[in-house]
């Protein structure tokens, strides 16, 4: 990851030292639950994705040192047509148990992830969207946790919105889709649940309609940072329901079902609240 960070930083027109200096206050932020203000945010001064990505990539090394990421996240941005990606550190599996002490924000978006099977390195000839999903191991109902060091994340503009990892805060690999290559994604319906009452249905509610859409721009330039696509990669492809945020959850689920309403998969995260302080 020390080469991605120095091919970011090339990229970017912020010193190496002040990318250095913002990544740090957002990951003080995030590990002391003090949001950035609106006018903290005004005088950083990030102005590009490139920019934005260079930050990102010192905040990875910040966290995790030179480890390649395995899980990334995709999608589109108001800034630009070009899509938008953010490596995602923590990986949860279904109906494992977070804190919610660990969380400034706890929000939830139900997405469709898949999992690669097989290397997609970087060539001369662009890689096709069938070699793209030829390529994929499984496809999975997820959910990702949504978590900000911005104290408001929409006036924060797009830049630092993706400087700040998307607001990624988790993201939680479900089960898996059986015969997912034949799926009618238009006619399925993905559902939202905080402590079992729905709070979002959408059907055939992906940005694009169709997850994969974005796979081939992933595979032919947003991971040829790390080398192109690696067997075991994980990429989650964007919410289908909205972004919806609560303030004191224990369970958190996403469901897949189809046109008559038949379950075809569904992903889940126990959250642990913190113990109540003793009397005095």
């Amino acid at each position: 990851m020390r080469f991605a960070h120095a091919r970011e930083a090339a990229r970017a027109h912020m010193s190496a030292a002040d990318i250095d200096k913002l990544a740090n206050r957002l990951t003080a932020a995030r590990a002391s639950q003090q949001a950035l203000s609106v006018s903290e945010c005004e005088a950083l001064q990030i102005a590009s994705r490139e920019e934005a990505y260079a930050v990102q990539a010192a905040v990875w090394q910040c966290l995790l040192g030179s480890a390649r990421p395995r899980a990334w996240k995709i999608g589109n941005s108001s800034d630009s047509p070009v899509p938008v990606r953010a490596a995602m550190p923590r990986i949860i599996s279904h109906a494992a148990s977070i804190s919610a002490a660990d969380f400034r924000l706890l929000g939830m978006e139900a997405e469709i992830a898949v999992r690669f099977a097989r290397d997609l390195p970087a060539r001369g000839e662009p890689w096709s969207r069938d070699e793209v999903l030829a390529a994929i191991g499984s496809a999975h109902v997820a959910i990702e946790i949504v978590d900000t060091a911005l104290q408001d994340y929409v006036a924060a503009g797009p830049f630092l919105r993706l400087a700040d990892s998307m607001l990624h805060g988790a993201f939680v690999l479900g089960e898996a889709l059986c015969d997912w290559q034949g799926l009618a994604w238009h006619a399925l319906t993905m559902q939202s649940f905080v402590d079992g009452a729905l709070c979002a249905e959408a059907t055939g509610g992906h940005p694009h309609v169709d997850p994969f859409a974005l796979l081939p721009w992933w595979a032919n330039e947003g991971a040829q940072l790390w080398g192109g696509v690696m067997a075991g990669d994980i990429v989650t492809t964007g919410t289908w329901n909205g972004m919806h945020f609560s303030m004191h959850p224990s369970c958190m689920e996403a469901r897949l079902s189809g046109p008559a309403g038949e379950p075809l998969g569904r992903a889940s995260v126990q959250v642990a609240q913190a113990a109540a302080a003793p009397p005095v």
